[in-house]
């Protein structure tokens, strides 16, 4: 049994270093092949030269990737929030529950390009939302919605049902203990698991290039605009071969910011480790 113990834990903290070795190594990469690239101007002017982008500036597709991710991280975490309540609270069919969560599970298993296929179809000219950020954005949102929804199912069903049975028992409502209880008891925890998500909507590529995302734009005045984004501006910085420095700078700053919304979903986990100790 403590041999056992030793072998558990130095897999453990042999995969714990792999792991951190692997994102360090990453970023190190990037940088050190981006750095003479990476200066206020790249990042905050629009794209310049001929052909677009061989002269650096990404403004316009950082703005675009943190909208379209806005748009996305709300959309997917409001339906999700109600599709987790409905599912632990309120649905009382068995089959019900096993065929919403099949759709879900099949939702999680679509390919992004067929989604932002779908997206094109469906939502640009279906819906007549032309090529935007709002059908850019939604179209992310389903990419999303499995995320959000599994994990906040499972958070709800830990002690949720606990809370409800409590307060049902003084007399309080059902949507009144939800709304009022529920709601701000997992504040922290839902933004966290939207935030999550919301980082892996915005390395996207392929749902956006179909939806709304464009080689050369300004940064968006409406969400019916088109917009630019950091992961195609990237395909087609390193696709045309128009620069593969000005790529590899954009990836770096790519990387800095889902890097940065990873570990704004993990910080209320740190504070309260912290306020343990």
């Amino acid at each position: 049994m403590r041999a056992r113990n030793v072998m558990l834990r130095f897999w453990s903290v042999l995969s714990t270093v792999l792991s951190l070795g692997l994102l360090v190594f990453l970023l190190a990469f990037v940088f050190i092949k981006a750095q003479g690239v990476i200066t206020p101007n790249f990042i905050l002017t629009k794209p310049a030269g001929f052909p677009v982008g061989s002269a650096g500036g990404i403004w316009p597709a950082i703005a675009g990737s943190l909208l379209v991710t806005l748009i996305a991280g709300l959309s997917a975490g409001i339906l999700a929030f109600f599709a987790a309540v409905y599912m632990v609270f309120y649905c009382k069919s068995l089959r019900i529950l096993l065929i919403l969560n099949l759709i879900i599970q099949c939702i999680a298993g679509i390919p992004s390009i067929v989604l932002g296929l779908f997206g094109y179809a469906f939502l640009v000219i279906k819906l007549k939302l032309g090529l935007s950020l709002l059908a850019s954005g939604l179209t992310l949102a389903i990419m999303i919605f499995p995320f959000i929804q599994i994990r906040l199912q499972k958070l709800f069903q830990e002690t949720g049902k606990q809370l409800l049975e409590a307060s049902a028992s003084l007399g309080v409502s059902q949507a009144y203990t939800i709304f009022n209880l529920l709601l701000p008891l997992y504040r922290k925890q839902i933004l966290a698991i939207v935030t999550l998500a919301s980082g892996f909507a915005m390395g996207a590529a392929a749902p956006v290039m179909l939806t709304g995302c464009m080689m050369n734009a300004p940064v968006p005045k409406s969400i019916t605009s088109p917009f630019m984004s950091l992961p195609y501006h990237l395909y087609v910085l390193i696709g045309q071969g128009i620069s593969l420095e000005y790529a590899y700078g954009t990836a770096f700053i790519l990387m800095v910011l889902v890097l940065g919304l990873n570990l704004l979903a993990a910080l209320p986990a740190i504070l309260r480790i912290r306020g343990r100790s």
